[in-house]
């Protein structure tokens, strides 16, 4: 071997010693978390309530006037709605609840005003079979809007793949005392609809 190639071997060699031998005299910090959830259940597959009914008009139950729907309404006047909740083509468990909206015809800040005076007076009463599920103020079916604090909605339950459908009766009325003249000529649209979500552990209801 040349004398040239030698003093190359040599010096490659040499630098490679000074680097192994350095590198534990420099000072590093290497540092890290990791943060892990519990783990949390999904399931995939269809929930499905298209197969859900709502009766075209509302019955009369008692009440001065024979109008189909909650117009006109006086004090001691009822109207109900039979309705049926099915899971069509689920192929999951899922939650469900009855929600209760009342929305002003109007977006001033008058008709607002109505329609939040309403809640508190107008009532509910939702039965299935022969048990009342519900008998309280429209307020208290009403959807959770973003923000809100969770509270418990009575009419909620869950509904199993394989289930028979359910068939509700949902009364809504105004009680003969406690709706004073200053809720004459209230108005406002009602909406009952069904809220659905897969029964697993921290599924939430898209409201």
């Amino acid at each position: 071997m040349k004398l040239l190639e030698k003093c190359m071997g040599s010096l490659l060699i040499l630098g490679v010693t000074v680097s192994v031998w350095l590198h534990p005299a420099s000072t590093y910090s290497w540092a890290w978390q990791e943060a892990k959830s519990t783990g949390h259940e999904f399931i995939t597959g269809v929930l499905d309530l298209q197969g859900s009914r709502f009766d075209d008009n509302w019955t009369v139950i008692s009440g001065g006037n024979q109008s189909v729907d909650l117009s006109r309404m006086i004090p001691g006047d009822a109207r109900r709605l039979d309705v049926t909740l099915a899971n069509g083509a689920s192929t999951i468990d899922f939650d469900y609840k009855i929600c209760a909206v009342l929305s002003a015809i109007d977006a001033d800040e008058a008709h607002l005003a109505m329609v939040n005076k309403l809640e508190s007076v107008m009532m509910v009463r939702v039965e299935h079979g022969d048990k009342v599920v519900y008998d309280g103020t429209l307020a208290g079916l009403k959807p959770l809007a973003p923000g809100d604090t969770p509270v418990a909605n009575p009419t909620e339950d869950t509904f199993h793949v394989g289930d028979a459908q359910r068939e509700y009766r949902i009364t809504v009325y105004l009680p003969q005392t406690g709706v004073g003249e200053g809720y004459q000529g209230a108005a406002g649209n009602l909406t009952i609809r069904f809220l659905a979500k897969q029964h697993t552990p921290d599924a939430i209801y898209a409201e």
